[in-house]
């Protein structure tokens, strides 16, 4: 696993491609979870297979964080975790802090 701190304008989109080595199958899950707190019940925001993460080619994701997944967040650090299954295993393999920073220029 990978402890990284991540930063982002609120309401832009974020993306980023994680490359899983050895990986010879497509995954079962895959969760890009994010929180303000560790113990809130709810996510700020999540994205999954379904919604957000799509496979680029066997072993290589791309995880997509859209402008209305930050728009109406309060500015500061949130704590995030990027979560994978394949087949009956789970591995986290990234987590941090994301850093939801003030945004100047507001698409009208």
């Amino acid at each position: 696993m990978k402890n990284t701190n991540l930063t982002m304008t609120r309401g832009d989109t974020l993306a980023f491609a994680v490359e899983i080595g050895g990986l010879n199958q497509d995954l079962s899950t895959a969760y890009f979870s994010c929180k303000k707190e560790l113990s809130d019940e709810s996510y700020a925001f999540q994205k999954t297979l379904t919604n957000g993460i799509s496979k680029v080619e066997t072993g290589k994701y791309r995880v997509r964080v859209a402008p209305t997944d930050t728009k109406n967040l309060e500015l500061g650090e949130y704590y995030y975790d990027l979560q994978i299954g394949v087949n009956s295993d789970i591995f986290t393999i990234l987590q941090g802090r994301l850093t939801i920073t003030y945004e100047v220029t507001e698409e009208a």
